[in-house]
């Protein structure tokens, strides 16, 4: 073997083995972004169970506000029915005489 085929094989071998390390530096970077983006998931998912626990409760006070409010307009809208109420003449009990 001449000196030209040794130093070809010696670059193969060495880009080989510089490949084979960037392989392995890229494994272990895309493991760790799975285990990052694992975490901000469960971060995202316990933000969703908060948002879930506090919007029951908002929920029924809303309801409750609107119901009362209802209540309340229905109340007012009878009381002024009652007041702009043309009274009823009384009833007689005995027979008109001339």
């Amino acid at each position: 073997m001449d000196f030209l085929q040794i130093a070809l094989i010696f670059l193969i071998l060495l880009l080989s083995i510089f490949l084979a390390i960037t392989g392995i530096q890229v494994f272990f970077i895309l493991r760790d972004l799975k285990k990052a983006l694992d975490k901000f998931n469960a971060i995202l998912h316990t933000g969703e169970n908060i948002a879930a626990d506090i919007e029951k409760p908002v929920a029924t006070a809303s309801n409750l506000v609107t119901a009362a409010e209802t209540q309340a307009v229905a109340g007012a809208a009878k009381v002024l029915g009652n007041l702009f109420k043309p009274k009823p003449k009384p009833k007689r009990f005995y027979k008109k005489v001339l």
